[in-house]
């Protein structure tokens, strides 16, 4: 299959990870602001602000001063093909290589700048053509479409039955107690109890005794859905998160 992302120009590593967090951000339905940016890539504000004008003058980026940026149609596309390559590896990585899911994340942002597109290409075919990496997150296809659930952060939920979609976060020791407490993506739990003022949440994972308390900050990285919640898709131009 010939992935069919726009790849006339290539760019650089560092412009592939700018678009990228970009992305993520809009994801998350919030501004891509220069501070945020630099947060997310550990740069200073200024260096943010020289690369965000050449973005934008290249066509990749809409930007203005104290406004923050936007992924235009050509910087969408390519960011979207660095996720592919991305998620795709983590699950290569995982499922191929035996790597844990807390050890993926680093090594995919290793190699995500050095495969070929016709590598990718094959590591797609070999895994038969997947639709989440092993956190539960959309791997976009070969036409840029990433298959999005509906779902809401558990800090978020209401007291009641949830399947557990995907996490955010990619922290290495978070996602090993994950794995020590059997919390993994399609995993069936009630949320029990939210203790208040910021008190921790009481799940029971199905066909355990035991309950489970996650903490406030640890919640806010795990995405939930009611159980029987349908999927959608969307395409690769406008991705949209609701709930």
């Amino acid at each position: 299959m010939a992935i069919e992302f726009n790849k006339s120009e290539p760019v650089s590593s560092t412009v592939e990870d700018y678009l990228k967090v970009v992305l993520k951000i809009e994801d998350m339905q919030q501004k891509a602001s220069t501070s945020k940016l630099a947060r997310h890539l550990a740069v200073a504000d200024p260096t943010v602000t020289d690369m965000l004008r050449k973005l934008k003058k290249i066509g990749l980026l809409e930007y203005k001063p104290y406004h923050g940026a936007t992924l235009t149609k050509k910087g969408r596309l390519m960011a979207l093909r660095i996720l592919r390559r991305h998620r795709l590896l983590e699950l290569f990585l995982h499922q191929i290589l035996g790597y844990g899911w807390e050890e993926v994340h680093g090594e995919a942002e290793n190699l995500e700048h050095a495969v070929s597109d016709f590598f990718v290409d094959k590591i797609d075919q070999l895994l038969n053509f997947p639709v989440k990496d092993p956190h539960g997150e959309p791997i976009p296809n070969a036409q840029g479409v990433r298959q999005i659930e509906d779902d809401i952060r558990l800090v978020d939920a209401d007291l009641g039955q949830y399947l557990f979609r995907r996490v955010s976060s990619s922290d290495p020791e978070f996602l090993a107690y994950l794995e020590k407490v059997k919390l993994f993506p399609a995993t069936q739990f009630s949320l029990q109890e939210k203790a208040p003022f910021q008190g921790p949440l009481k799940l029971l994972i199905r066909d355990e005794l035991t309950p489970l308390y996650l903490g406030v900050e640890a919640a806010k990285s795990i995405h939930v859905t009611p159980l029987k919640t349908k999927e959608r898709l969307i395409d690769g131009e406008l991705p949209v998160r609701t709930g």
